[in-house]
């Protein structure tokens, strides 16, 4: 657990620029051709490049996670972050396994609403603790959930672009680590 901490914000901004990039592929994917009558079927070459797309992402933009978190309120938001970031990341494995069979495993229903729940809570957690602590903008910490929800229940109709778009700029603000807010320095009087 302590390698996870030591991620810099250079490389998991990289990383997330990376996974941005795949979900907003995976959402324009989604556009198109949509997968939302093959129930749990691998259905063609867009239904494997969706998968492709969305289970690279999602263990890409795991780091992403610890990174936020270490501009949040300390105390048990590291917990709420590395849950959040275990759940992408465990997601996307899991995914492999679909995308190799061509159909979710029976095992899939089981572990896939634990990831994704994970996912979810550890970001709620993760972005308000991010809000109360002031140190990023708020946009930053109310687009963690909107993130998930453009993933998981906007992904039929392209909710990746959403995703897409938060997760390069967390990424491209992490690398060049400008995510923290500064404060303008206030207006001097002019003086005669």
């Amino acid at each position: 657990m302590s390698k996870v901490k030591n991620i810099s914000n250079s490389f998991a901004g990289r990383l997330a620029i990376a996974g941005g990039a795949l979900f907003a592929a995976d959402g324009v994917v989604q556009m198109v051709h949509s997968q939302r009558d093959t129930g749990s079927q691998v259905a063609g070459l867009a239904g494997h490049l969706n998968l492709v797309f969305f289970l690279l992402a999602l263990i890409l933009v795991s780091p992403t996670f610890v990174m936020l978190a270490r501009y949040a309120r300390p105390g048990k938001v590291e917990k709420a972050a590395l849950a959040a970031a275990l759940g992408t990341f465990v997601l996307g494995m899991t995914c492999i396994s679909s995308l190799v069979m061509g159909h979710d495993g029976v095992w899939f229903n089981v572990i896939a609403p634990l990831t994704i729940a994970a996912w979810l809570f550890g970001s709620v957690a993760l972005a308000v603790s991010l809000r109360r602590a002031g140190r990023v903008p708020t946009i930053v910490a109310v687009g963690l959930p909107l993130a998930w929800v453009g993933t998981i229940p906007l992904a039929p109709v392209g909710g990746g672009l959403v995703t897409g778009a938060y997760f390069l700029a967390i990424g491209y603000l992490g690398a060049s680590d400008a995510i923290e807010r500064t404060r303008a320095p206030l207006a001097q009087p002019l003086r005669a």
